[in-house]
């Protein structure tokens, strides 16, 4: 029995046990208006990492990829999303020499293996494929202030971890107290504002299990207004398409973004470049990305793309997340992690349920153009 542990700043003991089936309900808490707002001012930026601890690699790291080829799955069924303003941005502020980053590497036994990634700083985190990412941060369960990263998939819906948004089984209690999304968060700057947590959703078997490396550590945020104004923050920033189901497929080629604590205090937007294979649970890929990740984006067809001979692949459509960042080792030296998808293996998490949750209350908030049902 493996022990694992969340990528946040509490320990978290889980216990693998079977996975939710396609019916379970999503888990639904309302948060108070307003709450947590001078602890999430406050908050710590920065948390300290608690990855998932087995005591060997996995198999495959030894073996080369066609060895865990098959047929390809039922085609991910795709929602697109939509750009935003394409106003000029300005160019983010410039960060100091040096920042403390740590050398990319694949860590032990692993060099010959599926996990090789490119991991690289956001010089522009204003750009269109980018601002849909921010920082969620949160005062949860405990009364501690932590973040995560997360990312617009409608105006006012942010995709994120399940752990961001609840402590992991034990029922109502786990809820986080509140929290805030800040898109393009850069070194301090926040060029689009922010907006409060209004409604968190998770998937059952986070809610009730939350057990790591089982597929369904995902959760839905709906936002409140753009502080400040009356308007949607994702009308600023626009937001990315999500798959809606059968998006564990046995090998796709994502970019995962989010504000690892290892990478530049986590102030600053990384990105990793890497192939994402399957395990039957999760996507698992190389990555140098720790604590501060979780609830990132990991996104097909990221950013854009000009084609005067339509030449646009077997994979035309761009800008859709697949996966959020959920765990990895504690180990520091296996350089590996992994994400729930939002389907999660055999559509278990009921994801159609969960954004149709999620979009009758932003509509509740914002109007009924705040997002389509599904």
């Amino acid at each position: 029995m493996d022990i694992r542990r969340l990528m946040l700043g509490v320990a978290v003991v889980a216990l693998a046990v079977s996975m939710a089936t396609a019916a379970d309900a999503a888990k639904v808490k309302r948060l108070p208006t307003g709450a947590g707002e001078a602890q999430i001012e406050s908050m710590l930026r920065s948390a300290q990492p608690m990855r998932r601890m087995l005591d060997r690699l996995p198999r495959e790291v030894s073996q080369p990829a066609e060895a865990f080829g098959g047929p390809m799955r039922a085609p991910p069924v795709i929602i697109p999303g939509q750009d935003g303003p394409r106003e000029v941005q300005v160019a983010p502020p410039a960060d100091g020499a040096g920042s403390g980053r740590a050398p990319e590497d694949v860590g032990s036994s692993g060099f010959n293996s599926i996990y090789h990634y490119t991991d690289k700083l956001v010089d522009n985190p204003q750009a269109a494929s980018y601002r849909p990412t921010g920082w969620f941060t949160f005062v949860a369960a405990s009364g501690g202030s932590f973040r995560c990263s997360g990312s617009l998939i409608s105006r006012s819906i942010i995709a994120t971890a399940g752990h961001c948004v609840h402590r992991g089984g034990g029922g109502s209690s786990g809820w986080i107290r509140s929290g805030s999304f800040t898109p393009a968060y850069n070194n301090g700057a926040a060029p689009y504002g922010r907006a409060n947590a209004d409604t968190v959703v998770t998937t059952n078997g986070w809610f009730n299990v939350g057990a790591l490396d089982q597929g369904y550590d995902v959760a839905l945020v709906v936002l409140g207004k753009r502080i400040g104004t009356t308007q949607e923050i994702g009308t600023a920033t626009g937001w990315y398409g999500f798959c809606v189901s059968n998006c564990l497929q046995p090998f796709w080629y994502n970019t995962q973004l989010g504000y690892p604590a290892n990478y530049y205090g986590g102030q600053r937007m990384t990105e990793s470049q890497h192939l994402e294979r399957s395990d039957t649970r999760d996507y698992t890929y190389g990555t140098g990305m720790e604590g501060g990740s979780s609830g990132g984006p990991h996104i097909a067809n990221h950013g854009a793309l000009q084609s005067t001979a339509g030449s646009t692949g077997q994979w035309p459509f761009r800008n859709v997340v697949f996966a959020a960042t959920s765990w990895g080792y504690v180990n520091r030296t296996i350089k590996i992690g992994g994400a729930s998808t939002l389907s999660g293996p055999g559509n278990s998490n009921n994801f159609v349920n969960m954004y149709n949750t999620a979009c009758n209350r932003a509509r509740s908030l914002h109007g009924t153009g705040s997002c389509s049902l599904l």
